[in-house]
Formats: C-alpha cells, sequence, structure tokens
C-alpha cells in the first residue's frame, strides 16, 4: 500500500520489508567482494606464472652466464685477439641481461608478497562478511518465525474480536429484552400501587365499619350485662341460695363448644402454668427446628432437619400427614387461621403451602437467595410473609403464589411477627441487638429500638398487637409496648440460656405468662405483669427450640431439639 510523504511507518510489514531490502544490499555488497577477490585471485596467479617463468628465464640465462664463464676460463681468461673481445662485450651484456632480471624478479615477488597480504586482509573480510550473513539469515529467520507467529496470534485476536462482538450483540439484545420486561414490570408496579391504594381505602373503610360493629357489640354486651344484674338481683331476691350456684364468686362463664367441634374450649380462671409432662409425641426426624398448633388445638405440626413436614393429632400423638415438597430442611411451620392450609419455611430457599383437606401441596413461592427462616400467615390467609437469610423481608399473594413486596432488613435477623391482623406492620429481631417495626406496604422502617445487650434469639406479638414479647441470647426476656417500644417487664432466671439458633419464647393465650426453654433442657415460665420466675422444669434431654401453650391455655408442648415433642398439663 503506497504511503504519503512524511507519514509514520506502516507497521510490522513496512519493517519486515525495509530489512529484506537492507538484506539485499549487504547480499550485493558481498557478492561484489566476492568478484573483486576472484579477479584479484586470478590476477595472482598470472603474477605467479610470471615470476615462474622470469624464474625458469633467469636460470636458463645464469647456465648460459656459467658456461660461458667456463669457455672464457678455457681460452685464457680473455686474451687471443677479436675472439676474445666478443666473448667479453657477450658476457657484459649477460650479466646486465640477468641483473635486470634478478631486479624485476624482486619487484615479482614483493608485488607477490603485496598480493598475498592483501589476498589475506581480503579473506578475513569475506569470513567476517560471511559471519556477519550468517548472523543476519539466523536473524531474518527469527524474523520471519515472529512474523509468523504474529499471524497466527493476529488471526487468534480476530476470532476472539468475532466472538466478542458476537457475544456483544447477544447481550445488546437481552439487554433490550430485560429492558421491555423492566418497562413492563414499572408499568406493572403503578398498578399494583393504584390496587394498594384501593385495598388501603377498603381497609380504612372496614377498619371503621369493624370498629363500628364492635361498638355495637359492646352496647349490647353492656345490656346484657345490665339484664344479667336484674336477673341476679331477681335471682338473690327469690332464692338466696341460687347465688352462689349460678353466680359463683360475683363471674358468670360461658362455656364454648368443646375442641372435638372446631371451636376453643374456653376455661376459667385462665391459663396455667404447667407442672408436669403427661406425653411425649415422636417427632420422627433427628433435629426439630419449630412447632406449630392449629387454632382449635386439634392438629400439632413439627418442622426440622427433615425435609418431610409431620403434623400429628394434639391429644393422641397420632400422626395425620407426611407433607412433601421441601428439598432440605423445615426452619419454621404455621397453621392458618381456619385450619386448612399448612406454611412452612425451607432452607431450599422457598416457603410451601400444603392443603390439609387433601394433605397435598398447594404452593411453592420462590423468589429468596438464601434460607428462608419464618413464614407467617396474616389472619385471613390472604397473604403470606417471609424472610430469608438474605436479609430480605417477602410479602405474597397467597392465591396467585406472586411477590407483592419486599423489605430490606439491613441487618440478619432471626424472627419476625405481624403486630395485625390484616399484616401491615411486623417486628423483627435482629442479630445487632435490635428490634425494628416496619410498614409492610410501604417498606418503610417505622421505629427502631435496641433493648438487650445481645443479638434477639424470637419476637412473639400479643393477640392485638399491643405487646411484644423479645427472647435475647444475654438471658432475658422483655415485655415491650408496641406504640412506644418502651420496656414494660424483664424477666430472667439463674440459669436459664437460650440457644443460639432456636429460642422462641411465647405468651399464654391470656397472655399471663412467658415461656422459653434454654439450652440444658429446663422450660421456664415467668409471671408477666411481675417478671418473677413462676417455675422452671428439668424435663428434656436436650436444648428446647420452641414451647407452645394449647389455646385452652390449660396445656403446653415444648419441643426438644433432639426429635422429642412433651406434652405437659
Amino acid at each position: 500500500m503506497a504511503q504519503s510523504k512524511g507519514a509514520p511507518a506502516m507497521g510490522w510489514e513496512a519493517r519486515i520489508l525495509a530489512q529484506l531490502e537492507q538484506r539485499e544490499v549487504r547480499v550485493a555488497t558481498v557478492a561484489k567482494v566476492i568478484q573483486s577477490y576472484s579477479r584479484l585471485a586470478g590476477k595472482v596467479g598470472e603474477f605467479a606464472s610470471h615470476s615462474r617463468d622470469a624464474e625458469a628465464r633467469s636460470r636458463e640465462m645464469q647456465g648460459e652466464h656459467e658456461r660461458l664463464l667456463e669457455s672464457y676460463e678455457r681460452n685464457g681468461g680473455g686474451s687471443g685477439g677479436v675472439g676474445g673481445a666478443s666473448s667479453g662485450r657477450g658476457m657484459s651484456l649477460a650479466q646486465q641481461r640477468i641483473a635486470d632480471l634478478e631486479r624485476d624478479i624482486e619487484g615479482l615477488k614483493e608485488e607477490r608478497t603485496l598480493l598475498y597480504r592483501t589476498q589475506g586482509i581480503n579473506a578475513q573480510r569475506l569470513l567476517d562478511l560471511s559471519d556477519k550473513m550468517r548472523e543476519n539469515e539466523e536473524r531474518l529467520r527469527q524474523q520471519e518465525l515472529e512474523i509468523m507467529d504474529s499471524h497466527e496470534a493476529l488471526r487468534r485476536t480476530n476470532g476472539k474480536i468475532d466472538d466478542m462482538q458476537a457475544t456483544l450483540k447477544e447481550k445488546d439484545g437481552t439487554i433490550q429484552i430485560l429492558q421491555d420486561e423492566m418497562s413492563a414490570l414499572q408499568l406493572e408496579i403503578v398498578q399494583i400501587e393504584e390496587r394498594c391504594l384501593r385495598l388501603q381505602t377498603e381497609n380504612d373503610d372496614l377498619v371503621k365499619r369493624w370498629l363500628n360493629k364492635m361498638n355495637q357489640e359492646a352496647e349490647k354486651v353492656n345490656e346484657v350485662t345490665e339484664e344479667l344484674e336484674h336477673i341476679k338481683r331477681k335471682s338473690a331476691a327469690l332464692s338466696p341460695r341460687m347465688g352462689p350456684a349460678f353466680f359463683e364468686d360475683d363471674q358468670f362463664f360461658v362455656a364454648q363448644s368443646p375442641p372435638s367441634s372446631g371451636g376453643v374450649h374456653a376455661v376459667r380462671g385462665g391459663s396455667l402454668a404447667p407442672r408436669s409432662a403427661v406425653g411425649k409425641i415422636d417427632g420422627r426426624m433427628e433435629e426439630v427446628h419449630s412447632i406449630a398448633l392449629s387454632t382449635n388445638g386439634e392438629l400439632l405440626a413439627v418442622g426440622g432437619q427433615s425435609n418431610t413436614a409431620r403434623v400429628f393429632d394434639a391429644e393422641t400423638g397420632e400422626s395425620v400427614f407426611s407433607l412433601t415438597g421441601c428439598l432440605k430442611g423445615i426452619n419454621h411451620v404455621e397453621f392458618s387461621s381456619d385450619n386448612t392450609m399448612l406454611l412452612a419455611a425451607s432452607s431450599d430457599h422457598t416457603a410451601r403451602i400444603w392443603k390439609l383437606d387433601t394433605g397435598r401441596h398447594w404452593k411453592s413461592l420462590t423468589g429468596h437467595i438464601g434460607s428462608v427462616m419464618t413464614a407467617k400467615f396474616n389472619l385471613d390467609a390472604s397473604r403470606v410473609y417471609t424472610y430469608s437469610q438474605d436479609r430480605t423481608v417477602k410479602v405474597w399473594d397467597t392465591q396467585r403464589g406472586l411477590c407483592i413486596k419486599t423489605l430490606f432488613t439491613v441487618s440478619s435477623c432471626h424472627d419476625f411477627d405481624l403486630l395485625d391482623s390484616v399484616g401491615s406492620r411486623i417486628v423483627t429481631a435482629h442479630m445487632d441487638n435490635a428490634i425494628r417495626v416496619w410498614d409492610t406496604t410501604t417498606g418503610k422502617r417505622l421505629q427502631e429500638a435496641t433493648l438487650h445487650k445481645e443479638q434477639v434469639m424470637s419476637v412473639w406479638a400479643s393477640r392485638m398487637g399491643e405487646r411484644i414479647l423479645t427472647n435475647s441470647y444475654d438471658g432475658t426476656l422483655k415485655l415491650v409496648d408496641s406504640r412506644t417500644l418502651d420496656v414494660i417487664t424483664v424477666m430472667s432466671a439463674s440459669g436459664y440460656r437460650p440457644s443460639r439458633n432456636w429460642a422462641r419464647a411465647s405468651l399464654s393465650p391470656d397472655e399471663r405468662f412467658a415461656m422459653a426453654g434454654s439450652i440444658d433442657g429446663k422450660l421456664f415460665v415467668w409471671d408477666v405483669s411481675s417478671g418473677d420466675l413462676v417455675r422452671s422444669l428439668d424435663i428434656h434431654r436436650s436444648a428446647v427450640c420452641d414451647a407452645l401453650w394449647h389455646p385452652t391455655g390449660m396445656r403446653v408442648y415444648s419441643a426438644e431439639k433432639s426429635r422429642y415433642i412433651l406434652m405437659l398439663h
């Protein structure tokens, strides 16, 4: 390719071409030297031939001279007339000729010596030029190899460039697809937010209607109370002995449907602290992580190291369901409020829902990138809330199985609970010794308080969400006002040491007692109002991971890490 004057070098091809031209010039120079040397060698040969001829003639003339001298001596030293004079002149001419020839011979010898010297110098130059030529040829061979390597590297580089261009083109297409999907998702988010606003408006309306309904019910209760007081006074006037029979200790008790009919049996006097174990249920797994009771108290669910959730009859301990579908162990289980579904949080990064009327798997909630540690239903089971080790809380639409909100908790946490029936507020227990309250509709953090000296292992919200029970690795339980996060009661006991991984505390149904298990197998019960220890029971062989009251408050289920669940009265 032509190159304009003054333009920069064209690159490696121009350099190779220049080196080849220089090689041609050097080869031509060496060829001229060789030709000169050949001519010089020819002249040296000619001079050597002339020198040999001159030496031969000199020897002939010397021989003739000697013959003439012998003849001269025989003839008496040059005497004897004309012949002697003629012979003397011949000798003089011969001697002069010999002297000339000897001078020519000496000159030829000197010239021969000079030619030999020049020949040696030229031979040495020829050797030097030959060495330089060999070096140049070796350098040229190396450069040719480098050129071949450069061509191969250039070919590979061009191939890589083609591959990268194809990959870049493919990635451009993928980016375009992702941008289209993101636009669609943003549109869907806008629609979901509008729907959430409508639902919030509907929720506010429902809350108002519910409050009005509650006020009406309260008025009816007041009317019934006044009627009962009237009946009491009237009965006392008719028969003094009927009062204690129907109105013992000035309290009136109404028995609800027994547990077998699906309702909750209300027991006079409220919850009682457990005293002793009356039964044992085999969880049928090497390690238990969580237990849950149905709201009617009939079923007990167990989750643990096994990838199967097991459901037992809470009264007899007989197995009812073995619910499969998880790929790894189960960290938490919970029943829906209507007892038709069971929810499990698994280490396989999913939460799963089973229908209890069929015992079959119904939904898989996938989206977390870490083990799911806790999962909860809201009151009507329309939403599921999950927390994962990826430090997110996700809100799911139960029917569609889709994530509708993600909260980033910043700090790792062990547990969470709902503070209202719809799940608009939740409280989380964190490893940085704090608890935090979140608005799940906006994803914003509402409150935060550091209540313990070490990490908080669990939180339990009261039935109306007014109080929160926290359990910490520092060996204390605290009852907290959910509105202000002020501590109401502090509970502790000598020997109480919760397990670091599984240490859930719970409140009794009437919220009179708090209960938690220790790493050494002891079960501790405190009076919530005073914070005093009511009872400690050394009944387990390994760490207590979970403990719950029966909805009646008259029975307790306590799970130890190694397989068994104890029933206490």
